[in-house]
């Protein structure tokens, strides 16, 4: 017969390991349970009862994720739909993608990888190791190479409530940082590297500047706010999709005929633009800021011509006559 004296830290301690086990998926069986932590298994019962209170309490969704018996396996599991829970098949799919985007340094991946890899059930984690291994071994990160977690964290809230921030900023090719006040708007992934848009204070702007986070030398978050009506507020959704590579400009409608068959990679590149075919031309319309369609239009080579506006058609074609000259034609 097992006397539990227990206290109600080893409790906790003996609760949270349960529910960690069931989060992996694991079957839970209370006699083995009692024998491992040395209780009864009444003791045991308790725990998965308290476990099943806080998930009928604190959890929104709490008809979708429960502790029940399978007689099958002769214990408990965690029953949930994978909408509310991570998976073997989603932490894969995440690890491939933080993989690829090479923004971070190595130590803060394989930190994060490792954090989402013991989310897995035990069975899986060793499948998911194996298909990154390699992709991890040679991972080199962007040369920045700087730690952005606690970055982020700082200027997320920054954002959220509207606080303005002094920073010291290190522009391309310039030795020396700058220092200025900017009212954060959002934070935004492109390209590799992530970025703060923001306005400048004191400089008159139709539109936002990027800062490349890593750049940011050293900052601090004011305890002064700033204003912006709803009506004018910052959606990062609508901004990436009329930015390309995070170079800002003037926001400007352009029009462009496209020769290539593959249009998937025009939608892609430019999600709000509408199409209008012509046989097999098509025509493509979009709001975009500037300079980074450039880039990308170029780019294209012989399959576009840029139609509009008149302005932006001239300077596309001067570009193209500079390039030509480069090559002798």
């Amino acid at each position: 017969m097992i006397i539990e004296m227990e206290s109600g830290q080893l409790k906790t301690i003996r609760i949270l390991q349960i529910f960690e086990r069931l989060i992996q998926r694991q079957v839970i069986n209370k006699r083995a349970l009692a024998e491992e932590f040395q209780v009864s298994d009444k003791s045991i019962q308790r725990d998965i009862e308290d476990l099943r209170t806080y998930l009928s309490e604190f959890y929104k969704h709490q008809n979708d994720i429960a502790i029940v018996y399978s007689d099958q396996k002769k214990g408990y599991q965690l029953q949930s739909d994978d909408r509310y829970l991570i998976t073997h098949m989603d932490i894969l799919v995440l690890a491939k993608v933080l993989l690829e985007s090479r923004a971070f340094p190595k130590e803060e991946l394989s930190r994060i990888l490792d954090k989402l890899i013991e989310q897995a059930p035990g069975e899986h984690r060793k499948h998911i190791r194996e298909m990154i291994k390699n992709e991890l071994f040679l991972y080199i990160p962007v040369r920045h190479n700087q730690p952005l977690f606690a970055k982020m964290w700082d200027l997320s809230f920054a954002v959220r409530e509207r606080r303005l921030v002094q920073m010291n900023y290190l522009r391309v090719n310039e030795q020396q940082p700058v220092s200025m006040n900017v009212q954060p708007l959002g934070l935004i992934f492109s390209d590799y590297y992530f970025y703060l848009v923001a306005y400048i204070e004191g400089v008159e702007r139709d539109y936002p500047a990027t800062f490349r986070i890593d750049r940011i030398a050293d900052y601090a978050v004011s305890g002064d706010r700033f204003h912006v009506s709803e009506r004018s507020r910052f959606q990062e959704g609508i901004f990436r999709q009329q930015v390309q590579f995070m170079q800002t400009g003037k926001l400007m409608k352009i029009k462009f005929r496209f020769w290539n068959k593959s249009l998937e990679s025009i939608l892609d590149r430019l999600p709000n633009a509408k199409v209008t075919m012509d046989g097999e031309v098509a025509l493509i319309e979009a709001e975009v800021f500037g300079k980074g369609i450039m880039m990308w239009l170029l780019g294209q080579g012989a399959n576009v011509e840029v139609l509009g506006p008149p302005e932006f058609r001239e300077e596309i074609a001067e570009t193209a006559r500079r390039m030509a000259s480069i090559y002798g034609v």
